[in-house]
């Protein structure tokens, strides 16, 4: 997909340059050739008329050309016919699908030929009357032309369905194009405003723990202040970011447990289980959204009793197959602590706009298991 561009001046000038031809049909320079073949279909409709109806019998002379008509006949039925691409627009935006499904189509055809008949009819007057030189009216033929008439409109009538179909197929392409395009757009706005219901709540606690440490250890509290400065600057860094590298996450969730510990002390214990394998490599290839294990340890922390007598142990490691990483903490629920599910649904939810796809919550009567899957960039 190419890349948008952040000049409005020049997004202006190019929507400026799409609308000449959006305007009437949506399809830009596809117009071009769509006037090149209604002209031909006028001409040759022009040609019919003379050759294969009364008017050369009607003319003295035996001349029956009209450079006027010749010139004005073309640009009279293009005309025509982009009105008609113009109302076929406008039933597609109305109908949508359904117009496919219903006599709606038929309807529109059938005003297609009844409105190439009309013109071909008055074609036919306008040429009697520039040309012909008896006394009969114009709109009386010496004899029956209807039959010619009627040829020569459904000729034009079928090359026209054609190009309504492909007018109607290209532009529900577009309306399902545009369709997609918001869903991202909207997508990209909902897992920003995600994101941002982390931040408040993490230095609403990290400056609640500030505090207590001040009063109980400055030298701590100081340390805290810098590995806290440290945190956030990760945060401010990758909010922008719906994917984070494994490995990334992973050095930022030391950081945020060892904030943590300065708080708790040893009630709190962390274990990260890499692989067995000599190579790395693979958890700077695989993404998380960003933010995400700092918000289990922190439900983790929230709704577990984390003391000397009752430690909180979180371990971190990853499935076999290497598509799911776990996170688990043991259980030791606090009392009258009543949970939304606020962060675990804020989780799942940026998954799914992410990747559409979902985590996995296991919860028993001694341990809390969350298996993420680990993404990779398209």
């Amino acid at each position: 997909m190419k890349a948008r561009t952040n000049d409005p001046q020049e997004s202006k000038a190019a929507r400026k340059r799409a609308g000449f031809f959006d305007g009437i049909t949506g399809y830009g320079f596809y117009n071009v050739l769509n006037i090149l073949l209604f002209a031909l279909m006028a001409e040759v409709a022009y040609v019919g008329v003379i050759f294969y109806t009364d008017v050369l019998k009607r003319c003295t002379d035996g001349d029956a050309f009209s450079f006027v008509l010749f010139i004005a006949n073309p640009l009279l039925f293009i005309a025509l016919c982009f009105a008609l691409l113009r109302l076929n627009t406008v039933f597609n935006s109305r109908y949508s699908v359904t117009y496919y499904s219903s006599f709606r189509m038929m309807g529109f055809f059938l005003l297609i030929g009844i409105s190439f008949w009309a013109y071909n009819y008055l074609l036919y007057v306008a040429e009697v009357f520039a040309t012909a030189s008896d006394e009969g009216s114009p709109f009386l033929p010496s004899e029956p032309v209807w039959i010619q008439l009627t040829l020569i409109t459904l000729l034009q009538l079928v090359i026209m369905c054609l190009i309504v179909l492909n007018h109607t197929a290209r532009y529900t392409i577009k309306l399902y194009k545009e369709g997609e395009e918001l869903k991202q757009t909207q997508a990209r706005a909902e897992i920003r405003a995600l994101q941002t219901q982390l931040n408040p709540h993490f230095l609403f606690n990290s400056l609640n723990t500030l505090v207590s440490e001040i009063d109980y250890d400055p030298e701590s509290a100081k340390k805290f202040t810098i590995d806290l400065a440290g945190v956030y600057r990760y945060i401010l860094q990758k909010q922008d970011k719906p994917l984070v590298p494994v490995y990334e996450e992973l050095g930022f969730l030391q950081s945020y447990v060892n904030l943590n510990q300065i708080r708790v002390g040893e009630s709190l214990h962390y274990e990260c289980v890499y692989p067995d394998r000599s190579n790395l490599d693979f958890l700077q290839e695989k993404y998380l959204p960003s933010l995400s294990l700092q918000l289990l340890v922190e439900n983790a922390l929230k709704h577990n009793v984390v003391s000397a007598i009752k430690p909180l142990h979180i371990r971190v490691g990853f499935t076999e197959d290497l598509e799911y990483l776990l996170v688990s903490n043991n259980l030791n629920p606090k009392k009258n602590v009543h949970s939304l599910g606020t962060g675990l649904n804020n989780l799942a939810e940026r998954y799914r706009l992410l990747a559409d796809r979902g985590i996995s919550v296991e919860k028993t009567e001694n341990r809390f298991l969350v298996k993420l899957p680990m993404l990779d960039l398209d």
